[in-house]
């Protein structure tokens, strides 16, 4: 006998977790699953911190933070953790190709009417002397950027759902999802379940779940039964080409030098340096005695069934190469080496759409590196579709089944 609910979320990272508190709120009985741990370290969603930024090249992205912080906010109020730390965030960029990437986040947070400031080479070193830049460098600068408690924000998330009537199953992976445009059956290693909504947030193994053998199985049941298949058959072809990579990328502390309480958070900003062939970005010290950086979409692909979660010493010594010319007080030695994974898409854009005849089932990969942020927003947004078949949240860019295919190689 199968268990019933009001939906079911596969997936219990931040899009996953966030869907699921976001329907408990609505008054769905929800069921979240999880094949690991809440917060486990497999995946995308876990660790010290994750940036919040409203500045985004794109306004679209610009106004959907926005439309997420509120949100964070929500959840700080009811799970009663300090959550989000607006604390002001840098982008900056020295390399002329890479100007124009500053200024339109500037444009898109002033269109959206989002607080910024353009800022000139000695504008930046007046207010961070920290960094050691060229004085052709250009910045913009928002006071809205921040941190997020990446892993206690998982965690206040799954408590929310079973605090609103929910229920959460850890270690519980999904073998199949079967069911007609009325109905869902997911079975699991332990149990099986039916509810009329379902959410697949699984992130990095997003397609291995859609596309295992005999996992998916959907039978269209009404009068229109032949123009509907039609649609799942074209919605079933794209998720067979759906390209999502899977790397690992490798973020490392660094101890400070010299002047080690000018990197602690009221006196250093998160900050994005835009440059070529990948953006480096970093944290002030937060919890952990040393500054976090990273580069962006550095990593190698990996296959998430089999991880091997071994820091490259390499990433390690260019990641202190790039300390020692734009942050040299902070190039001493590694505190800390961690791994996460990056589910990225063609385009970098996410994927949050409900499946072509069958509107009460969402698939979600919002990751692409640059996720977190929006984690509450995903969420409700996905709570919307599977009930509503719309939202408020500005997701236009993020409609898989509605978007254009991308130009052969991707962007």
């Amino acid at each position: 006998m199968s268990e019933p609910f009001d939906a079911i979320v596969i997936g219990a990272g931040a899009a996953g977790s966030a869907a699921a508190w976001q329907l408990a709120r609505d008054g769905q009985r929800t069921l979240l699953l999880e094949q690991f741990k809440i917060g486990h370290t497999q995946g995308s969603s876990h660790g010290e911190s994750r940036i919040f930024r409203f500045a985004y090249p794109q306004p679209e992205y610009a106004k959907f933070a926005i439309q997420s912080k509120p949100l964070w906010l929500d959840l700080e109020r009811a799970s009663g953790q300090k959550l989000l730390h607006s604390i002001g965030g840098l982008d900056f960029a020295d390399d002329p190709d890479c100007f124009h990437e500053v200024r339109q986040i500037a444009a898109a947070l002033k269109q959206n009417g989002a607080a910024c400031e353009l800022l000139n080479a000695q504008q930046i070193r007046q207010r961070f002397p920290q960094f050691n830049i060229s004085d052709q460098t250009i910045g913009c600068y928002s006071p809205d950027g921040g941190w997020i408690a990446a892993t206690k924000a998982i965690r206040a998330m799954a408590d929310q759902v079973t605090a609103l009537g929910g229920s959460v199953r850890e270690e519980e992976p999904v073998k199949t999802i079967w069911g007609t445009n009325h109905s869902f059956r997911i079975t699991t290693s332990k149990s099986s379940y039916t509810a009329p909504r379902v959410v697949i947030a699984a992130g990095a193994w997003m397609k291995s779940l859609l596309m295992g053998d005999k996992v998916l199985g959907f039978h269209y049941e009404g009068a229109d039964v032949n123009e509907a298949d039609a649609r799942l058959c074209k919605a079933l072809d794209q998720i067979a080409d759906l390209q999502l990579k899977v790397t690992q990328e490798q973020p490392v502390y660094f101890a400070p030098i010299a002047k080690a309480d000018s990197f602690r958070e009221d006196r250093f900003p998160i900050w994005i340096h835009y440059r070529k062939p990948f953006f480096t970005y970093g944290f002030p010290m937060i919890e952990t005695p040393g500054v976090k950086l990273a580069f962006h979409h550095d990593g190698p692909v990996i296959n998430p069934a089999n991880l091997d979660r071994t820091p490259n010493p390499e990433v390690s010594r260019r990641l202190r190469e790039y300390l020692q010319t734009y942050l040299p007080d902070a190039a001493s030695e590694v505190v800390e080496e961690v791994t996460c994974l990056y589910t990225t898409t063609i385009d970098h854009n996410f994927i949050i759409d409900t499946i072509p005849s069958f509107p009460n089932i969402a698939i979600a990969s919002p990751c692409s590196g640059h996720g977190f942020k929006f984690a509450t927003g995903i969420g409700r947004a996905l709570a919307d579709l599977v009930q509503h078949g719309r939202t408020e949240m500005e997701i236009s860019l993020c409609r898989f089944f509605k978007r254009p295919s991308p130009a052969p190689g991707g962007s």
